[in-house]
């Protein structure tokens, strides 16, 4: 709404119809229009997205169709970006952590690219999703959603202790069956995996890692009802939180090593540490929390208790982990990857709309609680 003065009285011109303020969906519309975030693809993104295709590129991705991998989401996930797999081996695990590999169809500065960065991330409303990336792309890239699916994977060998002692990234040919949180904790084969989870989790926690598990809640508002359903803090969850970290610690240790340009994840020590148990001393520890930065230079995550970290897991939904498989795509064929300079300016603008993004998600969930 634009405002002017006319006979000393104010006068509103309406610049955009969001419907009635009566219409639950009005709010999640207010919400987007308030912060800038777009909603509509433009055409030469749509135009990219249809024609994306599970990416055939004969004898460069690994056949791994025989490994059992599943995904372990909520009951009510729509994008599925992970898959993970362990097994036990002599001195410790072995670890498959298997990503969409949302690069090989979203290129730097592509239309689709271009689009993603103006988003920064998905948006979740109570009222629905806004994507960061059509839903034709996830429809082609994610995994389990078609019977052989294109993952970039990250293989791990993991000591007892927890420590990472060896990884490799390559592109890779997937079959993945789907689990949701509770289905998970009834099957036998992810024993590895929990035994994996807790010897990395324990060796995080003695770097100094925090450990805050308040209650979490979803907010959905379908029709005319508004629903808050507590989220069960399954064992499930803490095995998936780990294998994710592993594959961001490796890939953010390769890039350094192979002096890739690349978004690092950082967050600085907490202002204090609080003493006690229960909710209290949580919610009084994550007051004295550092807000976490992305950077372009490495430096350590001290909330994750992690030397060096990178999100690379989600990159349906996430800009600099899209990013990150950018860079770790063109590294693995041979190609020029992003400079050290275009790699800080994605992480600036990304940044900034994330916040933007953050900032919609808490008024609309605000609102409705």
């Amino acid at each position: 709404v634009l405002t002017t003065a006319r006979a000393g009285l104010p006068e509103a011109r309406v610049v955009e119809r969001l419907g009635s303020a009566d219409d639950p969906r009005a709010i999640g519309a207010l919400a987007v229009a308030a912060h800038g975030i777009p909603v509509e693809f433009p055409h030469d993104a749509i135009v990219q997205a249809e024609a994306a295709k599970p990416v055939t590129e004969p004898g460069s991705r690994e056949d791994l169709r025989d490994v059992p991998l599943v995904t372990i989401d909520g009951d009510d996930a729509r994008d599925f970006d992970d898959a993970v797999f362990a097994e036990k081996v002599e001195g410790g695990f072995r670890l498959f952590v298997h990503v969409a590999d949302v690069a090989a169809l979203v290129p730097p500065k592509s239309p689709l690219d271009e689009e993603a960065l103006r988003r920064g991330a998905n948006l979740y409303l109570p009222e629905g999703t806004v994507p960061m990336l059509p839903p034709a792309v996830t429809e082609a890239l994610g995994l389990g959603l078609r019977e052989v699916s294109p993952a970039l994977t990250f293989e791990l060998w993991v000591s007892e202790e927890g420590e990472l002692l060896e990884e490799r990234v390559y592109p890779s040919w997937v079959r993945v069956t789907r689990l949701t949180y509770r289905e998970a904790l009834g099957v036998e084969a992810l024993r590895p995996l929990e035994a994996l989870a807790e010897a990395f989790r324990a060796k995080r926690l003695a770097a100094g890692a925090l450990e805050i598990a308040l209650p979490e809640v979803k907010v959905r508002v379908e029709g005319e009802e508004v629903r808050i359903t507590p989220l069960p803090p399954y064992p499930s969850r803490v095995w998936v939180r780990e294998a994710m970290l592993l594959a961001g610690y490796a890939a953010a240790h390769l890039a350094v090593r192979e002096g890739l340009p690349f978004p690092f994840a950082t967050q600085e020590a907490p202002a204090r540490r609080v003493e006690g148990e229960g909710l209290a001393a949580m919610w009084e520890q994550r007051k004295a929390l550092k807000r976490a930065q992305l950077k372009a230079v490495p430096a350590p995550h001290k909330g994750l208790g992690l030397p060096l970290y990178a999100q690379v897991t989600s990159p349906l939904r996430r800009y600099l982990d899209l990013v990150a498989h950018q860079q770790l795509r063109a590294w693995l064929k041979g190609e020029r990857p992003l400079s050290q300079a275009e790699v800080l300016e994605r992480v600036g603008a990304a940044e900034a709309v994330a916040d933007l993004v953050r900032e919609a998600e808490r008024k609309s969930k605000l609102h409705w609680t």
